[in-house]
């Protein structure tokens, strides 16, 4: 019967396409989840080049040499600050290094950054992570802007950061490190906000100056035309606060130390 009704069909000139089935995957928003040896990350599905997101899958910690300082200064108990958390598989390790009863502020001032950081946390069941959206500044409860990430221009989520100069973009609440009020005892601080470091450092002031904690910031010579500050003006600020340059890792991550 089957095979007469195809051949009527085909008569009256329609020709069925089986099509192939659908692979069953976990997609939600645009993000698929990967099992990793690291974690398990939901992970953006229009960003296939994205480095980050590409080491993770591939079972490796992006930035490994940020990680293995940390390692080194991270105290069991103690809180982290990961400013600038993308995805989160820094955070997650860090929390892993604090321990339970320890804690770990991640924070992304992109909206859609920020929602797979949250369900990476979730996806891990890492209750002594708190995530935190806004752009880490020196003023608090201001607006800044977010451009929309634009692929094409870079490939990686983690490459897009506050547009300073032409105030582009989607509003994002400004938020400072002393706003916060962090009783717990710090032991690092980590900040990767392209270009807006120094920001970060200016509205943290009270809290360096309480925990004296190490600290590695990134500096871009490439951002110097989108900021209206130096790297002498690091150097000025870290003199500032009494630390020292201590170790730079992968040429553009520096460490700075209490003197």
């Amino acid at each position: 019967m089957k095979r007469i009704i195809l051949d009527l069909l085909r008569k009256m000139g329609y020709e069925l396409v089986k099509l192939p089935a659908r692979k069953k995957s976990i997609v939600s928003n645009k993000l698929m989840l990967h099992k990793t040896k690291t974690g398990n990350y939901y992970l953006p599905t229009d960003a296939p080049d994205d480095v980050i997101a590409c080491a993770i899958m591939a079972n490796k910690i992006f930035d490994e040499n940020i990680y293995k300082l940390a390692k080194e200064y991270i105290k069991k108990n103690s809180t982290v600050l990961d400013v600038g958390s993308n995805f989160g598989q820094m955070a997650i390790l860090f929390s892993e290094l604090t321990g339970d009863n320890g804690k770990v502020y991640a924070f992304d001032a992109n909206d859609f950054v920020f929602q797979i950081l949250t369900k990476n946390i979730e996806a891990n069941n890492k209750k002594n992570i708190t995530p935190i959206f806004g752009a880490v500044h020196n003023i608090p409860k201001e607006y800044l802007y977010f451009p929309a990430p634009d692929l094409n221009k870079y490939s990686t989520y983690g490459s897009f950061g506050i547009d300073y100069k032409n105030n582009q973009g989607m509003q994002v609440p400004t938020v400072t490190i002393d706003s916060l009020n962090i009783q717990e005892p710090i032991s690092f601080m980590k900040i990767d906000i392209q270009g807006g470091d120094l920001y970060a450092m200016q509205g943290a002031v009270n809290t360096i100056t309480k925990n004296k904690m190490p600290i590695l910031f990134e500096y871009e010579y490439t951002f110097e035309n989108q900021m209206p500050h130096n790297f002498q003006d690091y150097v000025d600020f870290v003199n500032q606060i009494h630390y020292k340059f201590a170790k730079v890792i992968d040429g553009q991550n520096y460490l700075i130390l209490p003197r």
